[in-house]
């Protein structure tokens, strides 16, 4: 099987190759503009990108943080060093797609991406897609973050310091360096970030309440990144090596705070990728091949006060994945063009917590899986003003095939009123259980099957431009329908088993707003961010649990989020503001810990001064000394400061 895979890919590439010989183009005048707004309202249906002033502010940030701050997407974070999902268009965090340069992240154990572990230091560009355009790959249900890695060729020496320091006692340095000349670029880019992570927090689970410090909480992470790329006439050659290691220290919740508990994880990880690229005239093809390899050590021993054991765990996973893809782009009559891609996926783990698998020579719990997936698109114009994108995909898991997976998408410009634009799309997209949900011992489940999604969005678009004043405004509803979700569920024997038993409907409105104004020596900037999300169970099984018609736990039903920020002449201040509101944390109403967190609002201010090559920022996280949960029984820090300080060349 895997050999005529090979064969396959070998083909594509050879066949391409061969038709585009007369067709050889220099990069250096591969230059794609976008300046007119028609086609930037084409580009921008289904999915958006986080602006790259913003993302320059936040490079000692974690992604989380940057989605938190300046997305649509609601973080559910453990707080500072602690794990931090998503939960996109109301779905959960194994409902959102994390891609590297075009690379699924996703864990396969697990299904989900720790975004407290994605540095934005180690990015160029994040966007974020929805509906018809996450038909590319399988699983996001919910909606796909990309995070990718581009550089500009000729640009000479690159130096970057970046140094940090905050309240207790958080220290970040980042470093990069390299070269970038007109046919290469060699860059290394490393961070080492750290802290005491020891706020004091009022403790709401003793009576009375009681002021206490977080202990257990210290947490380092440090990696490195080289990367480099290699232009010849009509081809790019890319090699990239993201490498990370953490070790970090969990606190007891309230409730534990006086037992005698230590708990932690260390992680570390190396994703490795090559990409090829050919360009002709009319089109371009991509190869690439990638190595990931995660490592993670979790260790939990809690004692009472009296010195009873209460929990001992020490769990071992490990995940190798390889991935492989060949991607094609090609015009064809008049503005219509043809994507095909074509990827296999081979992806392994190696878990202490799986069952020992008597058909293996080893006595080290082993499960793989292999999946082929083919995907086609269309895309160009039926009439002036209308544009239509038709997408197919169908994927052959453990070579069985998964079925097709249809979606389109209509794109309206109004004529009469430049920059107005309305998208409406449908998309059919599924998800694989994870090798957790159906190896975990005790309770895995292989008779499990896959998640099948179906969306429906209707978006209105419109940006307009001038010199000095930029509006970009998007206004959408969506309504989507999950058969057979996974939803862990308990057993009579004590443990909890996954099971096919949720049809979720997930519906909401969503809307964003831009706004830059300029004059003289003044610079303006407003954007924000308002999601409305009812996710409920429809299926027999919540009926059965009186919990059908009920939001899900721990998603919000109203999020939103602000920026605006003020410059003149090298001066700036910046304020940020978060709202998240009530979520549940149980669907059962019965149970004694089951009630609503409250909402709450977050207030960050910023000043910043730039002295030629150098600049400094003095920040106030969480102004008013806001106390608030996020997970039940976390307790959340309180006012914090930050010194920020960078030197630049290039």
């Amino acid at each position: 099987m895997k050999f005529r895979i090979f064969i396959a890919f070998l083909l594509i590439v050879l066949n391409i190759n061969l038709l585009a010989q007369n067709d050889t183009i220099m990069l250096d005048y591969v230059e794609i503009s976008a300046s007119h707004i028609n086609n930037k309202v084409q580009e921008k249906a289904m999915e958006r990108k986080i602006d790259t002033a913003i993302m320059q502010r936040l490079q000692t940030a974690s992604l989380s943080q940057l989605l938190i701050q300046h997305s649509p997407v609601f973080i559910k974070t453990y707080g500072p060093g602690g794990t931090a999902s998503a939960s996109f268009r109301g779905t959960t965090a194994s409902h959102t797609l994390v891609l590297w340069n075009g690379l699924q992240l996703n864990s396969p154990s697990l299904g989900e991406v720790d975004f407290s572990m994605i540095p934005v230091f180690f990015t160029d560009e994040v966007s974020l897609q929805w509906g018809s355009k996450t038909s590319a790959n399988s699983g996001g249900l919910g909606g796909v973050v990309n995070i990718a890695n581009k550089q500009k060729f000729n640009e000479g020496l690159i130096l970057d310091v970046k140094q940090t320091y905050g309240s207790f006692n958080t220290w970040g340095s980042y470093l990069t360096v390299g070269y970038s000349a007109k046919n290469m670029i060699a860059r290394v880019k490393a961070y080492r970030n750290s802290s005491d992570n020891d706020f004091t927090y009022t403790n709401i689970a003793t009576i009375p309440h009681q002021e206490m410090k977080q202990k257990n909480v210290d947490f380092v992470d440090y990696g490195v990144m080289p990367e480099l790329q290699i232009r010849i006439k009509n081809s790019l050659l890319t090699l990239v090596s993201w490498n990370q290691f953490s070790h970090r220290n969990y606190p007891p919740i309230m409730p534990n705070a006086f037992n005698n508990t230590k708990e932690y994880a260390d992680n570390d990880f190396s994703r490795n990728l090559i990409s090829y690229k050919y360009y002709w005239n009319s089109g371009r093809i991509e190869v690439k091949s990638a190595y990931f390899h995660e490592r993670q050590d979790y260790f939990l021993e809690s004692y009472t006060s009296n010195g009873l054991p209460v929990t001992q765990i020490n769990t071992l996973n490990k995940s190798d994945v390889f991935r492989q893809i060949v991607d094609l782009q090609q015009d064809l009559f008049r503005n219509w063009k043809l994507y095909a891609k074509v990827q296999y996926d081979y992806e392994s783990v190696t878990s202490s917590d799986y069952d020992i698998d008597n058909d293996n020579d080893t006595d080290i719990p082993h499960k793989n899986r292999d999946i082929l997936s083919f995907y086609a698109a269309l895309d160009g114009k039926i009439y002036r003003d209308l544009d239509l994108r038709m997408t197919l995909r169908n994927d052959i898991v453990d070579d069985k095939s998964a079925g097709f997976f249809p979606t389109a998408t209509l794109t309206y410009r109004m004529p009469f009123v430049k920059g107005l634009s309305f998208n409406a799309g449908y998309s059919h997209n599924y998800r694989n259980p994870t090798l957790n949900d159906l190896y975990w011992y005790p309770g895995g489940n292989e008779n499990l099957k896959a998640e099948n999604g179906k969306t429906f969005d209707f978006d209105i678009n419109y940006l307009y431009e001038n010199v000095n004043f930029n509006l970009d405004f998007r206004s959408g509803l969506y309504y989507s329908k999950v058969n057979d979700w996974i939803q862990w569920v308990p057993t009579n024997y004590r443990y909890w088993m996954p099971k096919n038993v949720s049809e979720v409907m997930a519906r909401g409105f969503e809307t964003h707003l831009k706004m830059n104004y300029s004059f003289a020596l003044w610079t303006f900037s407003v954007s924000g961010n308002y999601v409305y999300s009812h996710t409920t169970d429809e299926s027999e099984y919540a009926q059965q649990y009186d919990a059908n018609g009920k939001q899900l736990i721990y998603i919000p039903k109203h999020h939103a989020n602000a920026f605006a920020e003020v410059r003149w002449k090298s001066w700036n201040m910046n304020y940020t503001f978060e709202f998240t509101g009530e979520r549940t944390t149980s669907m059962n109403d019965d149970e004694f810990f089951a009630y609503q967190l409250p909402y709450y609002t977050l207030h960050h201010i910023s000043f910043g001064k730039q002295l030629n090559r150098f600049r400094l920022e003095f920040k106030i996280n969480n102004l008013l000394n806001e106390s608030y949960q996020t997970i039940l029984w976390r307790a959340m820090p309180g006012r914090s400061y930050e010194i920020y300080l960078e030197f630049k060349i290039n």
